[in-house]
């Protein structure tokens, strides 16, 4: 059995808000969503699931990584559709783990470049950021009512997403030998 309501655990930020943006690919027709930790290697745990939504989380129940499969062009456009103007920062972890959830309404704007899932129709008395260019509407009693997704750029083959974590995690540094130089001899 789904479940009815997926709740969150919100704690006052310990660290600054992570990065995270949407890449539509579009040879797929799947919006990822990836969220990185810059210094920290997040492992997949757990998931929270509907047929269209797939929400991965670490084992401390952050979220690292939504999928959507309903392709673009299904996607209800909204020409008014205005997304929340502030939201606070948060550390938000996922209470439930392992399972699955009603299908949300998947709303965006004219230009596709916000997108709104739609879980509830009740109140969002806060708005969270669980990334940069994802922000979380939650009830008061932290149960989370809609997700807004900001930025969205067309990928394809992803080489986007792999520049855009390469710019986060930045280079990998690389270890250059220095040349032995024999005693005496001129630098050129």
């Amino acid at each position: 059995m789904p479940v009815t309501d997926i709740k969150l655990n919100i704690k006052d930020p310990t660290a600054s808000t992570p990065p995270g943006r949407g890449f539509y690919q579009l040879e797929e027709e799947n919006l990822y969503l990836p969220v990185e930790y810059p210094g920290q290697k997040c492992r997949f745990f757990s998931y929270l699931e509907s047929d269209p939504v797939s929400f991965q989380l670490d084992r401390d129940g952050r979220l690292i990584f939504i999928e959507i499969t309903l392709p673009r062009r299904r996607w209800r456009i909204k020409p008014n559709l205005v997304p929340p103007e502030t939201a606070e920062s948060a550390d938000i972890s996922f209470l439930d783990f392992r399972d699955s959830f009603a299908e949300p309404t998947v709303f965006c704007n004219t230009e596709k470049q916000f997108l709104l899932l739609r879980f509830s129709r009740d109140p969002a008395a806060h708005n969270f950021y669980l990334a940069q260019n994802l922000i979380a509407q939650v009830t008061e009693d932290h149960r989370l009512t809609a997700l807004w997704v900001f930025d969205i750029v067309d990928d394809l083959a992803g080489r986007e997403i792999a520049a855009w974590r390469k710019r986060i995690h930045g280079k990998p540094s690389t270890f250059k030998k220095s040349a032995v130089v024999p005693a005496g001899t001129p630098n050129l």
